[in-house]
């Protein structure tokens, strides 16, 4: 099995990642350790977050069982520093043919987001396995089966406004996996370590539902 379809195959028996987006280092950090604490495996380090590089190399050295990837990633230029420093996948918010083109001739998943069948459809050709349904609750959970209908080889990861009141809706609705910002990768600086945790925990329990 190719490295990408192991990181897909393990994303999607684990449902849930979380996007950590946060203007603090620390923060982030303190963000990802209670993810781990509570049993989540897939970590999206955005680069937005003050010194994100720094920050992805210190979580692979510090948790090197977790899944570590940059998300915000752009560009080829910043894919390839991610890389550089430890990422093991990319995510990127808008439908860059050339990214997902990019990171397939390196063997490197990349989840290039989408919102219309046509840029789906792009990403696909291009060689996408995994697509960024984002973002996600700006359409109906009904969205995602209707895509499905003509096109059932498409995978999603549900990102953008999920959280604990709906993030089951867009994994029954076909979705492989959701990313979670909100309350959790978005925490806010004043949220406590065993908040955050706490927080984690429900949304691993949540999804054990599916």
């Amino acid at each position: 099995m190719s490295q990408i379809k192991n990181h897909i195959a393990a994303l999607e028996a684990a449902k849930l990642s979380t996007i950590v987006r946060t203007n603090d280092f620390d923060h982030a950090y303190k963000i990802i350790k209670a993810s781990h604490e509570a049993g989540i495996k897939f970590i999206e380090i955005t680069l937005t977050i003050p010194n994100a590089l720094e920050l992805i190399t210190k979580t692979r050295r510090d948790f090197p069982e977790l899944f570590i990837g940059a998300g915000t990633v752009l560009n080829t230029d910043q894919a390839e520093v991610s890389l550089m420093a430890g990422a093991q996948y990319l995510v990127s918010p808008i439908a860059s043919v050339e990214l997902v083109k990019w990171a397939r001739a390196k063997n490197v998943l990349c989840i290039a987001g989408a919102i219309t069948p046509t840029e789906m459809y792009s990403l696909w050709k291009a060689g996408a396995d995994l697509i960024k349904f984002f973002p996600a609750t700006a359409m109906p959970t009904d969205y995602i089966k209707i895509i499905h209908n003509p096109h059932p080889e498409f995978k999603f990861i549900a990102t953008g406004g999920i959280d604990l009141s709906n993030i089951n809706d867009y994994l029954k609705a076909g979705c492989i996996a959701a990313g979670v910002t909100a309350d959790l990768g978005g925490a806010p600086i004043k949220a406590s370590y065993e908040e955050i945790v706490a927080i984690a925990k429900q949304y691993v329990n949540k999804v054990k539902d599916v």
